[in-house]
């Protein structure tokens, strides 16, 4: 029997880190509201109550506390999300109704998104999470852990017809943290604990095309690459006045010139084309932790503890549905459309001149955070507890995917930056809880927590980032079903505050605007539909229930 154990354990550690590969959530920001079920109803305020394994996430320092042999605990939970998106129909994007387009640098005139569709629930329906932890005495002085968890996540979901389609369709981002550790035990008071992460994650994006909206900007690019050929010249220049200038020949043979592009735009693209761009990454990072334990009496404890900054490098692919990006149906498949634009449909045109699939790179930073928790037995019946948590958030002030360049018939076609500008700001939680003895085997818990979000204003509150103030009110329970096995459940209900949003992308389709919006025919190198968003989220609430084993060995 004893020799089957470590397999036995073995083989729930394996099962977690394949639940946890599934999704996970978030409200906008990383943090999930439980890592797992013992800390989850006393809304994670025991961070320095050191009753299992989990206790290495909080403060490494707790697990030399742990006595009794193997520990091994697992937890499961369910997340059941829900909230309202309404959108202002009259969104201004950086399409152009000048009919001198961006040729001569004129300003962009505000327009109705083409998609008006509303977003339904934002959230997907339930997602799971979980975690697994153990611990195992060295000796009398050191205790051995390790943690399989999800440190964070998330999973937006919105239609593709929805008013902010053009910002976000939907994203998923999902997260596993392997965490070793070791609690130090120097006597009765002072314990210290020392522990590294190593962290993979997945992101999956998915953003619709504001076809109308950047279809003048992508003609001048093609034109300013020398992309457009007509009678066999290349079309070049910083602008169009300059390639038009060139010869009377290709002045009067060449509609960009004789229209400008936006109206040119609107001769040359089916009005129906609609596509889309979807970036899957794969990645990976390291961090660390540290906590430090001080056992005032048998009573009460008081805890530091500090979870490094990790950067998670990812890696993976941009891949452009083009397929229904099409010519005016005059022009699409035809010997002109062959001859003008050296491709006979404007997918081709466009995968092989300005919209090629590439490789796609970029770090997702999951912030530093700080933290200081105390535990006290009142008397027989009840425990309370506190925990503060400064995160240092203001590290995530713009989060960005490179695309790597791309050679295609001559040219090396530059695609620049995708992202969005957060400008987060160092925020906090503070929770309260306590514990209730009800008898020998049953124990009730409690707890209320606040979490400030790290979003500074409605400017910098993007629609695949609507966080907000959160609420959090935990109820849990721990039952002793055999001397060596313990049970945890608890359910909270999280509560995010209404919140507006008038974010606004700078990336004009291939270059990135002016800090005041003015169109920059020569800026940094991009790829974005533009345009700024205006909307609110209300009525945002996460319920998340969770259960979890713990045994002795």
């Amino acid at each position: 029997m004893v020799s089957q154990r470590p397999l036995f354990v073995l083989r729930a550690l394996t099962f977690s880190m394949l639940s946890l590969a599934a999704s996970t959530s978030m409200a906008g920001g990383l943090d999930l509201p439980t890592i797992t079920a013992s800390h989850q109803g006393t809304a994670n305020a025991n961070g320095a109550e050191a009753n299992d394994p989990s206790v290495l996430y909080y403060n490494p320092a707790g697990l030399a506390n742990l006595k009794g042999g193997l520990r091994f605990s697992q937890g499961v939970s369910a997340l059941l999300l829900s909230g309202k998106v309404e959108a202002d129909r009259n969104e201004t994007r950086h399409g152009n109704t000048d009919a001198t387009g961006p040729s001569n640098g004129g300003s962009p005139v505000g327009d109705d998104f083409a998609t008006n569709g509303k977003p339904g629930s934002f959230w997907p329906a339930i997602l799971g999470a979980g975690g697994a932890f153990v611990s195992m005495p060295v000796n009398d002085m050191l205790t051995a852990g390790v943690g399989i968890f999800a440190p964070g996540g998330g999973n937006l979901n919105f239609k593709s017809d929805w008013a902010g389609a053009y910002h976000i369709d939907s994203i998923a981002i999902e997260l596993i943290n392997i965490n070793p550790s070791i609690g130090i035990r120097f006597d009765d008071k002072h314990n210290l604990g020392f522990g590294v992460s190593v962290i993979g994650g997945h992101i999956r994006q998915k953003t619709q095309i504001d076809v109308e909206g950047v279809k003048p900007y992508l003609l001048k690019s093609a034109v300013d690459n020398g992309a457009v050929e007509v009678a066999g010249l290349d079309l070049l220049g910083p602008t169009l006045g300059t390639a038009c200038n060139l010869t009377l020949i290709n002045a009067l043979a060449n509609p960009l010139c004789s229209l400008g592009f936006n109206t040119a735009g609107n001769i040359l693209v089916d009005p129906t084309s609609t596509g889309s761009a979807r970036v899957e990454m794969y990645g990976y990072g390291f961090g660390f932790n540290a906590g430090y334990l001080f056992n005032i009496n048998e009573n009460t404890r008081f805890g530091l503890a500090y979870r490094s900054e990790s950067k998670i490098k990812f890696r993976g692919d941009l891949e452009w549905d083009l397929d229904n990006i099409k010519f005016n149906p005059l022009l699409e498949g035809s010997p002109l459309a062959e001859a003008t634009f050296g491709y006979s449909t404007l997918k081709g045109f466009l995968e092989n001149t300005l919209r090629p699939d590439t490789t796609a790179k970029g770090n997702l930073i999951i912030p530093a955070r700080t933290s200081a928790n105390i535990f006290h037995k009142l008397n027989e019946k009840l425990d309370i507890m506190a925990d503060f948590t400064f995160i240092e958030s203001s590290a995530v002030d713009k989060i960005r995917v490179s695309f790597l360049d791309v050679d295609k018939n001559g040219r090396t076609i530059k695609q620049g930056q995708a992202g969005i500008d957060t400008k987060w700001r160092d925020s906090f939680k503070f929770s309260v809880g306590s514990n209730y003895h009800f008898d020998d085997k049953l124990m009730f818990r409690t707890g209320f927590q606040y979490d400030k979000t790290p979003v500074p204003s409605a400017e910098f509150r993007h629609p695949g980032a609507p966080d907000s103030d959160r609420y959090m009110f935990a109820l849990g329970a721990n039952y002793k079903l055999k001397k060596n096995i313990t049970l945890d459940a608890a359910y909270s209900v999280t509560f995010l505050e209404d919140s507006e949003s008038n974010y606004t992308d700078r990336c004009r389709t291939t270059n990135r605007d002016n800090a005041d919006g003015s169109y920059n025919a020569s800026g940094e190198p991009c790829t974005g539909n533009g345009g700024t968003f205006r909307g609110s989220f209300s009525d945002t609430m996460i319920h998340v229930l969770s259960a979890q084993i713990n045994q002795k060995f």
